[in-house]
């Protein structure tokens, strides 16, 4: 954990990252003006989620440009605010939509298979957050890149859970799926690059 606060703008970078987060505690005590907190509160979380996701993506193709570097520093840090905010998308699910009920988690597994491709891309963050620190990196080695190569997959799951789940307004969905998809496919293009440099050298 020491490394993780090598530097001193880190602690700021926190600030601006738990700023949604503080926008959506607060708007728990706004019930006046937001009827239904909980609607509002699940959307912020899982909008916030993917912009993470959609961050955490990006730093590899932004760094491409001399300007974008510094951002490599941050690429473990954005993964991990985009773990942070799917968990608590799950929390809010659990306790404000389904009042820790089983009975009424079973009937939503039933009835709303989109669900299983959020757990998924959750179950694939929560192994990318654990093994993200610098002494798992070591213990792993040359596995540690494949088994974070996952989180492409997590981004398949979150497509698939938003398209999943829309029934009229589908706004969101195209917006992340064209953000997340342009990001993959970019990802397959350089890999596919490489492999062919790799084979007719």
């Amino acid at each position: 954990m020491k490394s993780f606060w090598n530097r001193k703008e880190k602690p700021y970078v926190l600030v601006v990252f738990l700023l949604p987060f503080l926008w959506m505690f607060c708007s728990l005590f706004l019930g006046k003006y937001f009827p239904d907190p909980g609607k509002l509160l699940m959307r912020l979380s899982g909008i916030w989620a993917c912009v993470f996701m959609a961050g955490a993506l990006s730093v590899t193709p932004l760094m491409t440009f001399q300007r974008f570097k510094i951002l490599a520093r941050y690429r473990r840090f954005t993964g991990l605010a985009a773990f942070f905010y799917s968990v608590l998308h799950l929390i809010i699910y659990l306790v404000l939509f389904a009042g820790l009920s089983w009975t009424w988690i079973r009937s939503d597994l039933v009835e709303k298979p989109y669900i299983y491709a959020g757990v998924l891309a959750l179950v694939i963050l929560l192994l990318l957050a654990v093994t993200s620190t610098k002494p798992m990196m070591k213990r792993l080695g040359r596995n540690w890149k494949r088994l974070h190569r996952f989180i492409y997959l997590a981004a398949l799951a979150i497509i698939a859970h938003l398209w999943w789940q829309v029934k009229s307004d589908t706004s969101l969905a195209i917006i992340f799926s064209s953000v997340l998809g342009g990001l993959l496919a970019y990802r397959l293009v350089t890999h596919s690059k490489r492999l062919r440099r790799l084979y007719s050298s």
